[in-house]
């Protein structure tokens, strides 16, 4: 698959209903099972401030580094909402766990969280905290085809200690997709191929726009600041490590980790 062939915005915008564009019409028009993306990347690495594409050592990190960096980020995003909402319908891809689910819809829309909330938004947020595990899932299958053999393996998580009740599950969802902003915003420092930004930024607004939605029901400002701060995949690996969600990670992933660290990225 070429990203040339990635679907234009424009395919996607329905009449409003955030449901419109469904996984399987997103991976029909991605060509997602197609010939695998070579030499792709997008997503994470520098601080708040002019981002830029390229770098100082253009070898040192290729696209697909950051393609597989952002994958990873992924499938941590897409276990940890499995794990609480359940697989629902969808078909998982390797890498992603099926689950049982530890909340069920009554335990997200009657939560003490959302009391003081008006009822259009209690009705829907168990809804849309399950149209953002879809979107989760939607991109680990979507790297995952572009990368194709390249693709690198899935961490194993441990996230109890972020599902120990409806509160814990928002917080720390909020937390988890303020930081994939970053990540995103870090990382397009780091990418080569206009496609391969393109691409990222299409992920990186959907984040965004998750982000958004947990920062306003967990009762924080959904747009804090006029700028979002990018940090270095270095940073982010950091961070997601001392939550000790990840359990242990194939030697191959270990090994990109140390390629950022030591590459200064």
């Amino acid at each position: 698959m070429s990203m040339n062939h990635l679907p234009r915005l424009e395919e996607f915008v329905g009449n409003g209903n955030a449901h419109a564009a469904t996984r399987g019409t997103f991976l029909r028009k991605a060509g997602i099972g197609g010939a695998a993306l070579v030499g792709g990347g997008v997503l994470l690495g520098a601080s708040a401030g002019t981002a830029r594409a390229g770098h100082d050592n253009p070898a040192a990190i290729t696209d697909v580094d950051v393609l597989n960096f952002a994958l990873t980020l992924e499938y941590l995003e897409a276990a940890f909402y499995v794990q609480a909402l359940g697989s629902g319908s969808q078909t998982l891809p390797p890498g992603v766990p099926a689950s049982a689910g530890k909340f069920k819809r009554g335990a997200i829309t009657g939560a003490k969280q959302l009391a003081g909330f008006g009822g259009r938004i209690r009705s829907t947020s168990y809804s849309y905290l399950s149209a953002i595990r879809d979107h989760e899932v939607t991109h680990v299958a979507f790297l995952r085809g572009a990368l194709g053999g390249a693709a690198a393996p899935a961490c194993t998580f441990d996230f109890s200690k972020g599902l120990t009740s409806v509160g814990t599950f928002l917080a720390t969802a909020r937390t988890l997709e303020n930081t994939g902003v970053m990540a995103y915003d870090g990382a397009i420092r780091y990418v080569d191929a206009g496609d391969n930004l393109q691409a990222g930024a299409q992920i990186a607004t959907v984040e965004a726009r998750h982000a958004a939605y947990l920062n306003l029901i967990t009762r924080q400002s959904p747009f804090p600041h006029a700028f979002d701060a990018g940090k270095k995949p270095s940073e982010i690996v950091a961070a997601v490590l001392a939550t000790g969600f990840i359990k242990e990670c194939p030697p191959s992933v270990l090994a990109l980790f140390a390629k950022f660290k030591n590459n200064g990225a």
